[in-house]
């Protein structure tokens, strides 16, 4: 993938996320700092962000600096010293975000996505501030395997993260990939991320965002209607919260806000969520 012409869809919707946060980095007030996001969504990223207000991007900022506290909480409150991006498209946290000493961030991603991430980051001096560990896996096939061979602890807890992707797979393929994290996961591990339910792809608060992603080559299949039920039948606790709530807003957030469990209402809820430790 290059800048002008990705290979496929879903490479150029990491070009829009990408976007998404060099738009925010240049505000006198960014709730994150990315001085690579620019380069990294080229004139794909450009033109897409080009066509969307501040309002309509707002959820994706939020999510972002959402799940950048989600992380900070786990290695600096909870001593987790693993962390895995599943779908890592073009995060640049590994750069970004301060580590502590001894964490290993492992990025998971197709092979063009991240050929053309690492091009990018090497030709701005982009150094990590943790241990980082690439990994080229397709997450719709077998992918535990190059996980373990570059040096994956299943005995550690670990913080597990997929932000932005669950809902371009199909519900079947979603499904089996949460029941991979829970199989992998040692007790105390943590879980992150967004999904939709059902009612988003129908709804026609949100049914213009859904066809535009579609028209655009990287449609909405995958959707949970119950996160908190789904994740506890594999033996997580779980929370939820969405863009908004007072623990996802910073003052951005311009609509109303509905209750993050009103039935019968779109919801892009934030996912997190613990397998409980073993015992003492």
């Amino acid at each position: 993938m290059d800048s002008d012409r990705p290979d496929q869809a879903l490479g150029a919707t990491a070009t829009w996320t990408a976007a998404v946060r060099a738009m925010e980095s240049a505000r006198p007030d960014p709730l994150f700092s990315d001085p690579w996001a620019a380069a990294l969504a080229g004139t794909v990223g450009a033109a897409w962000i080009a066509q969307r207000s501040p309002d309509s991007v707002a959820p994706m900022v939020l999510r972002t600096r959402y799940f950048d506290d989600f992380l900070h909480t786990l290695v600096f409150e909870r001593g987790i010293r693993q962390v895995v991006l599943l779908a890592a498209g073009l995060d640049t946290r590994a750069f970004r975000l301060a580590w502590p000493d001894q964490t290993t961030l492992f990025e998971l991603e197709q092979a063009p996505v991240l050929q053309y991430k690492e091009d990018v980051l090497r030709s701005q001096g982009a150094s990590p501030a943790c241990t980082r560990r690439v990994v080229a896996a397709d997450l719709t096939g077998p992918w535990q395997e190059a996980l373990f061979a570059n040096g994956f602890n299943r005995e550690a807890p670990t913080g597990w993260l997929l932000e932005g992707c669950l809902f371009y797979l199909p519900g079947e393929v979603m499904v089996a990939l949460l029941d991979e994290v829970a199989r992998l996961a040692a007790p105390g591990s943590w879980l992150g991320f967004d999904i939709v339910n059902s009612e988003v792809l129908a709804s026609p608060w949100t049914r213009p965002w859904v066809e535009m992603q579609a028209q655009q080559g990287a449609p909405w299949l995958g959707t949970l209607d119950d996160p908190v039920g789904f994740l506890a039948e594999r033996g997580w606790t779980t929370s939820l919260t969405q863009a908004g709530q007072p623990d996802a807003n910073h003052g951005r957030w311009s609509l109303p806000v509905i209750p993050t469990n009103m039935p019968g209402m779109p919801h892009n809820w934030f996912v997190v969520a613990q397998k409980p430790p073993s015992g003492p």
